[in-house]
């Protein structure tokens, strides 16, 4: 389901312009491994964790994005099990 107000119980920048901006997926929703691009710093660590959950193996590519963004995350994932190789 997609809604136009915000889940967080917080109010957000999205709140007042009638964008669908939030979802809820329930049941069972197994992700499966896929090759992706990163779009942008959001969106692509989005794509990160979604290959991180799901069966197989996975390819993300421009990944060189996400490290401008976020200081370390490849030492911080790993320290929570996360396995991956950069190539």
């Amino acid at each position: 389901q997609v809604y136009k107000e915000c889940l967080g119980g917080r109010p957000c920048r999205f709140g007042q312009r009638n964008f669908y901006h939030s979802a809820v997926i329930s049941g069972p929703t197994p992700l499966t491994a896929a090759d992706v691009e990163v779009p942008d710093l959001r969106g692509g660590f989005s794509y990160l964790i979604a290959a991180l959950a799901a069966q197989g193996r996975s390819a993300v590519r421009g990944i060189g994005i996400i490290d401008r963004g976020y200081e370390h995350f490849t030492d911080k994932l790993a320290a929570l099990g996360a396995q991956f190789e950069r190539g």
